[in-house]
């Protein structure tokens, strides 16, 4: 039981509710109600899978990435960031769908409606600290990933929210599980 409240049960629940939190004022201020963040019609559930699909393939894509020569000392520090952690299967699982879930709630619908899609990605690629003044090699892994996050505005732009937590939910489910296997 101790191992299941864990700094990562800590730091999952702490995305799940401050994210929400902090989203909360800016949806009041822009008179966005949370029945109308969740909003879906039927007719774009099915579309949910193609998301899924694309957080897997995305986060193959980082994986690989990572795992180049040529990006070995440059990634090395976001690659061990999670090494001191035993990081079981429920923490992907569970990790996965705290960061899917709350920091979409912040990033597409609070912030996206006031900054636009690509300067809600390039602030959500920040705040994770993934741009870097001194290495080039970083900021060509922050451009992918930018390009992911964009995707992920777009789809909830055009779909639903849903559609951005289900990519980044199997994004960071891919990533997750590849490195507790490698850790």
């Amino acid at each position: 039981m101790r191992k299941l409240f864990s700094s990562l049960w800590i730091l999952g629940l702490a995305t799940l509710l401050i994210f929400p939190l902090l989203a909360w004022p800016i949806l009041y201020w822009t008179d966005t109600s949370w029945a109308e963040v969740f909003a879906i019609e039927s007719s774009q559930i099915y579309s949910i899978a193609n998301f899924l699909s694309a957080g897997i393939i995305f986060g193959l894509l980082m994986i690989w990435l990572t795992e180049l020569s040529y990006f070995e000392d440059a990634l090395a520090k976001y690659k061990n960031l999670l090494s001191g952690f035993k990081i079981t299967r429920f923490h992907v699982v569970f990790l996965s769908v705290c960061a899917g879930v709350g920091e979409e709630i912040f990033f597409r619908a609070a912030v996206q409606p006031i900054c636009g899609i690509v300067i809600t990605a390039i602030i959500f690629v920040a705040i994770h600290n993934y741009y870097s003044l001194k290495n080039m090699k970083v900021n060509i892994f922050a451009g992918f990933l930018t390009l992911f996050i964009i995707f992920l505005g777009w789809g909830a732009k055009e779909f639903s929210i849903w559609h951005a937590i289900a990519g980044h939910f199997s994004y960071d489910l891919v990533l997750l599980a590849y490195y507790r296997r490698t850790s």
